[in-house]
């Protein structure tokens, strides 16, 4: 049954792509966190992905982004039960897809990324999934770096 949920996801990212790469990897939490200055105003909002570190019994940041498009805003696929982000990342020029099983909505005073980053400095994450520099034009290339992690290039 899990294979064929996976070749029919495969399929419909193959003809949804359409001529753009299209990554998909699974992170431990997606957090939507909607920052306040010191007197209380709102100043943004962002997506934080967490991976989960056993050794340190914390979240670890693995990437993030503003919430500056409505279609960036994470949504509950019914028939997966995960929850899900769809963009197109600009500066690797792909298609992402991050989902997780679990979800938080926060409203702080400090940004939780910039907190995670004193704990964990950037250079150390282990990042959200780079896209290779090039792919040869009309080829399918499915490269798995892990078994959450897909990426896929289609003509």
């Amino acid at each position: 049954m899990g294979q064929a949920v996976l070749i029919c996801w495969l399929l419909g990212s193959v003809s949804a792509s359409s001529g753009s790469s299209l990554v998909r990897e699974e992170v431990d939490l997606i957090e939507v966190n909607h920052f306040h200055d010191e007197l209380g105003r709102h100043v943004y909002d962002q997506v934080v992905f967490y991976g989960w570190s056993a050794a340190a019994g914390d979240y670890h940041v693995r990437g993030w982004c503003l919430l500056d498009d409505p279609a960036r805003w994470p949504r509950r696929n019914n028939v997966s039960g995960l929850y899900q982000v769809i963009w197109h990342d600009r500066d690797q020029r792909v298609q992402r897809q991050i989902v997780s099983r679990h979800y938080s909505e926060t409203w702080t005073q400090v940004d939780p990324e910039r907190v995670n980053k004193r704990l964990l400095d950037e250079k150390h994450r282990t990042s959200l999934v780079r896209a290779p520099a090039r792919l040869p034009k009309q080829e399918v290339a499915s490269v798995a770096s892990g078994p959450n992690q897909v990426l896929q290039k289609t003509r």
